[in-house]
């Protein structure tokens, strides 16, 4: 039987996120090309875990319960977090590697700003302030107890026929006869 998606699951994701968010650098000075790709890495990594672990509850769905789903559904917005998070940190590697340099500021060809590595690592740490709070952002709604289902409406509807038919409205033109 597979194991189920608790708030014991999701908190345990939301403290990884956290802790790997505090590790971005949020300087120029402390950003590095190996380090960003490994983050990227563990980053990809916690999205296929996450998917995988959804994938897997509902391999059997008749056993998947509300509350478990309700997990899942906080799961699958926590991957769409994290996915938003590594395309922000992708773009941070395309600002920190050189074949981006003609891109990163294309309309200045015989600027010194568009061979200047000091420019790029400015970019890029400021890419991680982005993937950081997104990080953190989604590690809080992984924490944020579940949402109640909306109510429903406050007297029941009736499947069956009606007895009566229901009562039109008149029209300003009927009045007028």
């Amino acid at each position: 039987m597979s194991s189920s998606v608790t708030p014991a699951t999701l908190d345990y994701l939301a403290r990884r996120l956290d802790e790997l968010a505090a590790q971005f650098p949020t300087s120029p000075d402390t950003v590095d090309l190996v380090t960003l790709t490994d983050d990227i890495g563990v980053l990809a990594h916690h999205l296929q875990h996450a998917i995988e672990r959804a994938q897997e509850r509902f391999t059997t769905p008749q056993t998947v319960y509300p509350p478990e789903r309700a997990a899942l559904t906080r799961l699958a917005r926590a991957a769409a977090g994290i996915a938003r998070a590594l395309d922000t940190l992708a773009e941070a590697l395309t600002y920190a590697t050189t074949g981006f340099q003609r891109e990163a500021v294309e309309d200045l060809a015989h600027s010194p700003l568009r061979n200047d590595p000091e420019v790029l690592r400015i970019m890029t740490a400021e890419k991680y302030v982005a993937a950081r709070a997104r990080l953190r952002h989604t590690a809080a709604a992984l924490r944020a107890p579940s949402t109640p289902a909306p109510a429903g409406p406050s007297t029941p509807r009736t499947t069956g026929l009606r007895t009566q038919p229901a009562a039109v409205p008149q029209t300003r033109q009927q009045n007028r006869h």
